[in-house]
């Protein structure tokens, strides 16, 4: 599946650096992590790229019709 750059380096990550992209994103954004939430979220930021790799791995755009891109 093709995904635009932001994304695939999201997908890129290993876990381990999953808390320093949240970090850098939330302040690009103008953020800041809670203290007692910013492990939650590092948590579930890394279980959805997971889910991510997961399900864009299973895709395969040569099948017809190929798979609409999420569009927010």
């Amino acid at each position: 599946m093709a995904t635009d750059p932001a994304l695939a380096a999201f997908l890129a990550l290993d876990d381990d650096a999953v808390a320093a992209y949240a970090d850098a994103r939330a302040e690009a954004l103008g953020l800041v992590l809670p203290p007692e939430t910013r492990d939650g979220v590092i948590e579930n930021l890394a279980l959805l790229r997971r889910q991510t790799v997961t399900f864009t791995a299973a895709l395969d755009d040569s099948l017809a019709p190929a798979p609409e891109a999420f569009e927010p």
